[in-house]
């Protein structure tokens, strides 16, 4: 189980997953209230580089090529692979956010030190001695659609059910999937061409972001992640869908709306805990991948693929490499 576990906190690292196993889904459109139909659409217009998956960014005669990822399998990534196989060819190395070497180490290690994701192995109170009891009734009964008994947990550290709960119950079992997502298959390629694979960041370095969350706030987090099992369906099938269509705001927009459903913070606490998110799991990573890039790019093009949250935003890779001296260029899929 510890190691089915840490290959699943692999995948759920990244910020949009594949649900071929849900089929179509529900359509959100009809959960939603005009309001938050007007909200989701204002985050699109406001966000910066909103839409694109695959970028080309060149300065002083070098290129970065930029791909934003979908971490699961899905039979539409071969439209991106078409596009990427030729870079590839180009580019002289890939750098992913972390790759299979690392993403190894990290399985290897959660498995023999189990504290790493169950907090009460390490002397914290349970979740259901945190929580109130319809809370931990409706959180016992998520986590028990996804395949994890009460006993197991209750014993969980907060951040790692939030990202648990960010993923249906229909999707579960892609997880597991050895195809992986668009990541894993430009990786794959980029070994067959014998090109080197490297990792942006070292395996830990999530674990030692998610530490710097206090305790009582990954809870609160946590607790913005229960919704209904067909909401959950809808809005992941909503997400998928606006990864192939290029809009990776509006799947940023659609967490954001739908966190100020949850009972019991205040809009105030909510948009706190998803700023906080926000710098800790996407601008704080993509600024410190930053000099990572342009170190490599001095002497070798390179392609780095990442989740596609990381490339919007003013303090995405797209406008942090602009900032730095780049011409950018979206490039067609």
């Amino acid at each position: 189980m510890l190691r089915l576990i840490a290959f699943v906190f692999l995948s759920l690292l990244h910020a949009f997953p594949a649900l071929a196993a849900c089929g179509a889904g529900p359509d959100l459109e009809q959960f939603l209230t005009p309001a938050e139909k007007d909200a989701i659409a204002a985050i699109e217009d406001e966000t910066a580089n909103s839409t694109g998956t695959l970028w080309q960014a060149t300065r002083d005669g070098r290129s970065v090529y930029i791909v934003g990822t979908m971490h699961l399998p899905d039979p539409r990534h071969s439209v991106a692979m078409a596009a990427l196989r030729p870079i590839l060819r180009e580019v002289d190395a890939l750098y992913l956010e972390t790759a299979s070497d690392g993403a190894a180490q990290m399985q290897s290690q959660i498995a023999s030190d189990p504290s790493m994701i169950f907090a009460a192995d390490a002397g914290t109170p349970t979740l259901p001695e945190l929580l109130d009891d319809a809370t931990w009734q409706q959180l016992r009964d998520a986590m028990a659609a996804r395949g994890f008994p009460a006993p197991l947990t209750a014993k969980m550290r907060p951040w790692y059910v939030s990202m648990m709960l960010s993923i249906p119950p229909c999707a579960m079992d892609t997880m597991t999937s050895v195809v992986g997502g668009l990541d894993k298959m430009v990786e794959r390629a980029a070994l067959a061409l014998d090109k080197p694979v490297r990792s942006l960041e070292d395996w830990q370095t999530i674990f030692s972001t998610f530490s710097e969350i206090p305790y009582q706030e990954q809870v609160d987090i946590m607790a913005l992640s229960i919704m209904p099992d067909e909401v959950s369906e809808a809005a992941f099938t909503a997400t998928l869908d606006a990864y192939f269509d290029e809009r990776h705001a509006r799947s940023w927009g659609l967490s954001e709306v739908l966190s100020h459903r949850i009972p019991g913070l205040t809009a105030d606490q909510i948009e706190a805990e998803s700023a906080r998110m926000q710098d800790l799991l996407l601008d704080r990573r993509n600024q410190n991948w930053l000099p990572v890039i342009l170190d490599a790019v001095q002497d070798e093009d390179i392609l780095v693929a990442v989740g596609a949250a990381h490339l919007i935003g003013e303090n995405g890779l797209v406008a942090l490499l602009e900032n730095a001296g780049f011409a950018l260029t979206r490039l067609p899929l």
